[in-house]
């Protein structure tokens, strides 16, 4: 009996074989030495838009329909080099392969020899798989990164990025034209290079792994060396996992708003200069004049006795005068440096509302305090006493048809703060802008040197002395800030 040529055990083989290239996810298309297809599985007549009975014993060429996407041209046969050659092939980038009822998608497939057990060449195989949803997604990505880096170069602020270990590792357009590097020399070097000060980026560095983001003013210094002021916003850069990779700053340099800001300092103390010199002319030229006139009089006429007396006590009050202006001018040039101690802020309110008692009496203002458990603080009681005073005043002057004065104290962990708050007008903004500046003043007989004086003592003593309006109307507020020395005493 004859043996068949083909054994049970090759035949369930075989079956194995097409059921598994028939279930593979990548279409399997083989030929013949003559590019007539010869298998084709459930995948290519998916990609191809033909079914397998139609394909087998097609050319090629005629089923596997390709070309390139942009320039439209008919793609190279992918079997031919392969049978000519025995070389493993792949197509070009942007393949797209041409369905029967004219779809198209973007492929990547690659194209082997087959060989018989004898080395020889008996047809080719094609594995293609449909990449137009990988291909349009790189593209999309490649887009998103195009705008990304297109919206970091564009823009006018620095843009810096260090990864976990402080090497540079973004450094846009703007970085490179401010500090003087290119992305070349700069890209992998340590971010303390940009800084003059070192103890800046640590502080950034500390502040940033402490809250996660850090804002402040820094010290850079340029390639060739030049040392400039820049503000600097920067925070934690994360992955799409969360995970911290390292620090992004956003940071502008600021040398042109300094200087302007510096220009508009000198220009703000040359005006107040010349205010204040047209207001100390002011004020010296009447005793000058008095005193001249009646010299005059003195010198030119036979007086008698007590004309001659009247008049000469009249030089006196007028030379009195103008050393009571010159005093002035001297405790706002040159404030007494008093002798400071732990004093209490409550006692020198207390005080305070003790020298002023009769004038609130007679203008009929009412005074609310909160100003109990005050702590102490290192000061000069007597200048301290002298600013309140003055503040006390001008409230009680403001409130001409009497009202309600408070004063109220609070305390933090770095200062405490006492409020003087009257019921009265508000200020005027024409005035609230001056109020501070020597020899201002609304008042007839005033010299305009009270609150400059209490301001300067409040500087001294470290702290700050602030007014702000409170209403649209009434309610103006006086503040005193001073440093909180030994806030572990209070009274």
């Amino acid at each position: 009996m004859k043996k068949s040529a083909t054994s049970p055990r090759a035949r369930q083989t075989h079956r194995h074989l097409a059921t598994t290239l028939q279930s593979i996810g990548d279409g399997v298309i083989t030929t013949d030495p003559a590019e007539r297809i010869t298998f084709f599985n459930a995948m290519a007549e998916q990609l191809t838009g033909w079914r397998a009975a139609d394909a087998l014993g097609a050319h090629l060429l005629d089923v596997f329909r390709i070309l390139h996407a942009k320039t439209r041209e008919p793609a190279a046969d992918p079997a031919a080099t392969a049978l000519a050659t025995g070389a493993i092939t792949g197509l070009p980038a942007d393949t797209a392969l041409v369905a029967r009822d004219g779809v198209e998608r973007l492929i990547s497939a690659t194209t082997a020899p087959i060989r018989d057990r004898a080395g020889v060449i008996i047809g080719a195989v094609l594995v293609v798989r449909d990449v137009t949803r990988l291909r349009r997604a790189e593209e999309a990505l490649k887009e998103s990164q195009e705008y990304t880096r297109s919206l970091i170069d564009s823009s006018m602020d620095m843009i810096i990025a260090v990864d976990q270990r402080r090497r540079i590792i973004e450094f846009n357009r703007a970085a490179q034209e401010v500090f003087g590097y290119t992305t070349e020399e700069i890209l992998g070097k340590d971010v303390r290079i940009l800084y003059a000060e070192t103890k800046d980026g640590a502080q950034i560095q500390t502040a940033i792994a402490e809250k996660g983001r850090h804002t402040q003013e820094v010290l850079n210094r340029r390639k060739n060396g030049q040392v400039f002021p820049a503000y600097l916003s920067a925070s934690q850069l994360r992955n799409a996992q969360g995970d911290v990779i390292g620090v992004m700053g956003v940071s502008r340099d600021i040398t042109a708003l300094k200087q302007a800001a510096e220009q508009q300092r000198k220009a703000e103390r040359l005006a107040a200069l010349g205010q204040m010199a047209a207001a100390l002319a002011h004020e010296i030229n009447n005793p000058l004049q008095a005193i001249s006139s009646t010299m005059d009089l003195v010198l030119d006429f036979n007086l008698d006795a007590d004309e001659r007396e009247a008049n000469l006590r009249i030089v006196r009050q007028e030379i009195e005068r103008l050393s009571i202006v010159a005093g002035r001018i001297l405790r706002f040039a040159r404030p007494a440096s008093a002798p400071r101690r732990l004093v209490s802020l409550a006692d020198l309110l207390n005080e305070t509302l003790t020298l002023a008692r009769k004038q609130m009496q007679h203008r009929k203002v009412r005074v609310v305090t909160e100003i109990e458990a005050l702590p102490h603080v290192v000061a000069s009681p007597e200048q301290l006493v002298q600013v309140f005073l003055n503040l006390v005043l001008n409230a009680i002057e403001a409130m001409s048809a009497g009202g309600e004065l408070r004063i109220a104290a609070s305390t933090d962990a770095e200062k405490i703060t006492v409020a003087f708050v009257n019921d009265g007008p508000i200020v005027p903004p024409e005035i609230i802008a001056h109020i501070f500046d020597p020899f201002f003043t609304t008042k007839e007989n005033g010299f305009g040197l009270g609150l400059s004086v209490s301001q300067s003592i409040v500087q001294q003593h470290g702290g700050a002395l602030v007014v702000e309006n409170l209403g649209a109307v009434h309610g103006v507020r006086f503040t005193v800030q001073l440093p909180l020395v030994w806030a572990h005493t209070a009274v």
